[in-house]
């Protein structure tokens, strides 16, 4: 009931009210008309605008643009730029303009110079410094100095195989070499093949030295024991003579003359066979002497040898071998003592201050043990280093110092004699824990690297002289 009397209290209301829809009409507009005022730049009799895009003439009577007239086709070109120009120096086409837009003008083509800098153009101090010359950069591989020197190419490879026809002949003719070989110093071993015929071809690449560490040198005193590390095929001349001290109980001074051949063959860069004692001996004892002298032939000393760390970029060689000492010599000169030694080995060489203004350093150490087979030999350890400077890095002269010690670890049955002969003899004596340590300076010159000559002079520094009073050693290189 009392929902429906307010329900009847609104309609009532609703009806007294006059809505604003009831009204007659719109409301008058309040001001008047509108129009124009004096000095205005509206005009009511100028045509609506056209559409957008469409490019008309402006009349005369319409006032001019603040922003000048539209530019329309080609790109507003910055006064200090090049025209856009092909690779002949012309301008691209331009498109033609639409009637009544005014193109901006450009510049004859070749009136323009270059870009233009408004700071002006830059100024240099000089030409550009290179970095080498701030800071050398350091070598990591064991590379030669002068890379023009044709003994030197092959510093930093071993030369590949040569064959007829083949890509190395190419190679030749486009770099201009000779096909004979690549550096002068191989002629002499491409000659040793020659002489084989064209059937040894491979063979001359199988026996050739490894020439990837021509820097180094071969040792020049000790030559029956020291061994280079490297695969090498060579021969070698060898001469030694060595003053007996005159106060030696057994022999009362004299002398001794080694005339030696030594040869190498490298069968791979790691493997090879060495022949380290092929010679013949004179011993002359001074007067008075108890064991008499004479001249013959030596005991034969050979074997197998391996590289096995080979590191060209280090500068770094390991090889091991193992030697036969075979006593088969005469015995005017004492070399037919016992039945056998072995003598197993290592030797180890190494580049170092490869930047030093005077030229780099080389260095060799050599060790074994002589162990005999029989009661009848001594048996020995000895130790042998190197040291040499290629001069200015060119791999010609070598000036050297090296140092050797022997040391007799047992007595041999052969003789009754207090001392022994070293690297020259195996008297089988009684010289059980005595050693000598000789040092040694001389120098190593290389005419080529198939052609090397050697000397040193040998003198002792500690323990008993034995027969060593002082040596001098010769050699000559012939190497492959």
């Amino acid at each position: 009931m009392r929902c429906a009397a307010w329900v009847l209290v609104a309609v009532v209301v609703t009806g007294t009210v006059r809505p604003a829809v009831a009204q007659p009409g719109p409301l008058a507009p309040i001001g008047g008309p509108p129009h124009s005022e004096s000095g205005s730049s509206y005009d009511p009799n100028l045509p609506p605008d056209p559409p957008l895009g469409t490019v008309v003439k402006s009349p005369a009577n319409r006032p001019p643009n603040v922003l000048g007239p539209p530019v329309l086709g080609s790109p507003v070109r910055p006064s200090d730029r090049e025209p856009i120009a092909e690779s002949t120096g012309s301008l691209p086409p331009q498109p033609s303009p639409a009637a009544g837009v005014i193109t901006a003008s450009l510049p004859e083509s070749g009136s323009v110079t270059g870009r233009r800098a408004t700071l002006g153009a830059p100024t240099s101090s000089g030409s550009p410094v290179s970095a080498r010359s701030v800071e050398q950069a350091s070598r990591t591989a064991y590379t030669p100095a002068d890379t023009e020197d044709p003994v030197n190419d092959l510093l930093s490879q071993r030369s590949p195989r040569k064959s007829k026809g083949g890509p190395r002949d190419v190679e030749a003719h486009s770099t201009g070499r000779d096909n004979s070989g690549d550096r002068a110093s191989g002629k002499f071993g491409d000659k040793i093949g020659e002489a084989f015929g064209d059937a040894a071809g491979k063979a001359r690449d199988w026996f050739k030295s490894d020439h990837a560490f021509d820097g180094f040198i071969s040792p020049v005193t000790n030559p029956l024991l020291f061994e280079d590390p490297r695969s090498l095929t060579e021969v070698r001349p060898i001469f030694m003579y060595q003053q007996i001290p005159g106060g030696q109980p057994d022999f009362k001074g004299g002398s001794v003359y080694y005339y030696g051949l030594q040869a190498r063959l490298a069968v791979t860069e790691r493997l090879s066979f060495t022949f380290n004692k092929l010679a013949g001996t004179t011993l002359s004892p001074g007067s008075g002497s108890a064991y008499p002298g004479g001249s013959g032939f030596d005991e034969l000393w050979l074997g197998p040898k391996y590289t096995f760390l080979r590191n060209e970029n280090s500068g770094s060689l390991v090889a091991g071998g193992l030697q036969f000492q075979i006593p088969i010599g005469s015995s005017n000169v004492y070399q037919h003592t016992g039945s056998l030694s072995l003598v197993p080995y290592l030797t180890y060489a190494q580049n170092f201050c490869r930047d030093f203004k005077i030229g780099s350093f080389n260095s060799m150490i050599g060790t074994g043990y002589s162990i005999a087979t029989d009661s009848i030999r001594s048996d020995y350890y000895y130790l042998s280093a190197h040291l040499d400077l290629d001069v200015m890095n060119k791999h010609k002269f070598y000036p050297l110092v090296e140092m050797n010690w022997l040391y007799y670890t047992k007595n041999g049955n052969g003789l009754t004699m207090g001392s022994e002969g070293r690297d020259l003899f195996n008297f089988g004596g009684q010289a059980k824990n005595t050693g000598l340590l000789t040092g040694a300076f001389g120098a190593r010159y290389k005419i080529s690297e198939c052609a090397q000559l050697g000397a040193a002079f040998e003198f002792p520094l500690a323990g008993p002289r034995d027969i060593f009073q002082y040596r001098v050693t010769l050699d000559f290189i012939l190497r492959y």
